[in-house]
């Protein structure tokens, strides 16, 4: 493909139902990732075409994951709040210093 010009037309039209993902773009116009990749870099439309495929995306893995905690899916649930309340409910979250604990232990002697 080398010397060949690249159609901007041909990229906008790939761009379209490509997920954002430069690949798909060069599957459908038929151009190498690199020559696609910094084409796109160069055209500030294609380049927003391209975040906005991204974003579409992106749109609809969230309403995917909304429309399965709204059905109960109680494991998407507690992931999207892992992510989305990472404070209150992440994995990483500090439980030091939330008030004194005390324990007792009680010995039950067996043999007696």
């Amino acid at each position: 493909m080398t010397g060949r010009r690249i159609s901007r037309a041909k990229l906008k039209a790939a761009i379209t139902n490509s997920g954002g993902i430069i690949t798909q773009v060069c599957k459908a116009s038929g151009y190498t990732w690199a020559a696609v990749r910094d084409f796109i870099q160069a055209d500030p439309e294609l380049a927003q075409m391209l975040a906005d495929e991204e974003a579409r995306i992106d749109d609809l893995a969230e309403a995917q994951v909304i429309k399965a905690i709204s059905e109960g899916d109680m494991q998407t649930a507690r992931w999207w709040l892992a992510r989305r309340r990472r404070q209150r409910y992440g994995d990483q979250v500090d439980v030091t210093n939330r008030g004194e604990v005390t324990l007792r232990v009680v010995y039950e002697d067996t043999h007696a």
